[in-house]
């Protein structure tokens, strides 16, 4: 094999072996930590001295990640056409 076809196969495999691994992570983990409030589910308020539940994830402090979405999305699609 040429060192030329190695490096072609490498980037052939390498994007394929990323999207399977983030397909893996969202399977295991579908839920990642809020952006918003770092994963507490809580939101100072502008005075900074009273709490509020975060809107972005109504207090859980766990988003559902983008992979798991679309697969829901996909899956709520099949399954209503049945």
């Amino acid at each position: 094999m040429t060192p030329h076809a190695a490096r072609t196969i490498a980037l052939i495999l390498l994007p394929i072996a990323v999207t399977l691994g983030y397909a893996f992570a969202c399977w295991v983990w579908p839920f990642k930590p809020c952006g918003r409030c770092d994963g507490t589910g809580k939101r100072r308020s502008p005075t900074g001295r009273a709490f509020r539940l975060c809107p972005r994830c109504d207090g859980t402090g766990r988003r559902l990640r983008a992979g798991r979405w679309i697969y829901n999305q996909f899956n709520n699609t099949r399954q209503a056409g049945r």
